[in-house]
C-alpha cells in the first residue's frame, strides 16, 4: 500500500504529513473558523470564553478545550492534550521553538499591509490547504462556492432595496472621537465589492485591514449610509456626542449598527460580514419600517 503524502504550504514554506491530524490544536481565531468551516473539531484552541462576544459565527462546536488566551497560549494544558498538530498564527510565532516540543506546528500568516493578495483571498486560500491536509476538499470547495452565492444574492438584495448600489462606509467605533475604517485589503472591503456596493473613504492598505480615522475625517460624505459594527462600551454616548450628531449622515438618520462579528476571521467570515452589514443596511432602506 502506498505511503500517503500529504503536501501543504503555511507561511514558512512546504511540510509533508503522512497522515491526516486527529487532534489540532488552534491559537488563533481566523484558524479556528476555518477548521470549524471544514467541519472538524479541534482538541483545543484559545480564547473559547470570549468567541460569543466577538466572534458569534460560527458556533464552537462543544467539547473544544480553552488552552488560554492567544497571546499566551498554556503551553502545559496544549501538552496535556497530546497533539498531533498545533496551528498558529503570527501572534505566537515567538512560541514556534516550544510549541514545536509538543507537536508540529503551521503557521498561518494573514493581515500585513503589505502582502501581495487581500485578506479575503489569503484565508481562502488557507481554507483550502487546511481542506486538503484534512482530506476535505469537497467540503472546502462547496463552501467556497456556497460563499460566492450567499454574497451574489445579499447584492441582488440590496440592489433591490434601494434601487441602486448605495456607498457605505463601515467602521468601529475606538474612542468617543475617533474610529476604524476597513482598508481595500480588508474582509470588509472584499464583501463590500462583491455585492456591489463602494465605502466613500478609501485609504491604502493596512495592517488587519483598519485604519484609524478621525470622526470629523467623514463630515464630507453627505450621500453615504455609515454601518458601525458592535460592541462598543461607549455606543450610547458617542451617537448622541455633539461630534456625531453633527456629521451629514446622523443628521438624514443613514447610520444602523451591525450585530458584533469578527472581522478578521478566515474565509466563513466572508459571507458572515456580509450578512450582518447587509442586515443593518437593509434598515436604512426607503421604505424600512413602513
Amino acid at each position: 500500500m502506498p505511503l500517503l503524502i500529504i503536501t501543504i504550504r503555511d507561511s514558512r514554506g512546504v511540510h509533508e504529513f503522512t497522515q491526516v491530524p486527529q487532534r489540532v490544536v488552534a491559537l488563533q481565531w481566523d484558524i479556528l473558523e476555518n477548521l470549524v468551516g471544514l467541519g472538524i473539531r479541534p482538541a483545543g484552541a484559545a480564547d473559547i470564553a470570549s468567541w460569543a462576544e466577538w466572534v458569534r459565527e460560527p458556533a464552537l462546536p462543544d467539547g473544544i478545550v480553552d488552552v488560554g488566551t492567544r497571546a499566551e497560549p498554556n503551553l502545559e494544558r496544549i501538552a496535556e492534550l497530546k497533539p498531533d498538530l498545533i496551528l498558529i498564527g503570527p501572534t505566537q510565532e515567538d512560541l514556534l521553538p516550544q510549541l514545536k516540543g509538543i507537536a508540529p506546528v503551521l503557521l498561518f500568516e494573514n493581515y500585513r499591509a503589505e502582502s501581495a493578495e487581500g485578506e479575503a483571498e489569503t484565508a481562502i486560500a488557507q481554507f483550502r490547504e487546511l481542506g486538503r491536509l484534512f482530506r476535505a476538499e469537497d467540503r472546502a470547495e462547496a463552501e467556497i462556492a456556497r460563499i460566492e452565492a450567499g454574497l451574489a444574492e445579499l447584492r441582488d438584495k440590496v440592489k433591490r432595496a434601494f434601487g441602486t448600489a448605495p456607498e457605505v462606509q463601515v467602521i468601529r467605533f475606538s474612542s468617543l472621537t475617533t474610529l476604524f475604517v476597513y482598508t481595500p485589503n480588508s474582509i470588509c472591503d472584499y464583501a463590500l465589492k462583491k455585492m456591489g456596493i463602494r465605502q466613500p473613504l478609501q485609504l491604502p492598505n493596512a495592517s488587519y485591514g483598519l485604519t484609524q480615522v478621525r470622526i470629523r475625517d467623514l463630515k464630507d460624505y453627505t450621500d453615504a449610509y455609515v454601518v458601525y459594527i458592535r460592541p462598543f462600551a461607549m455606543e450610547k454616548k458617542v451617537l448622541n456626542s455633539i461630534l456625531w450628531c453633527a456629521t451629514p449622515f446622523a443628521r438624514k438618520g443613514h447610520v444602523a449598527a451591525a450585530e458584533p462579528y469578527w472581522s478578521h476571521g478566515g474565509a466563513p467570515s466572508i459571507l458572515v460580514t456580509a450578512r450582518r452589514i447587509t442586515d443593518a443596511l437593509l434598515t436604512l432602506a426607503p421604505g424600512a419600517g413602513q
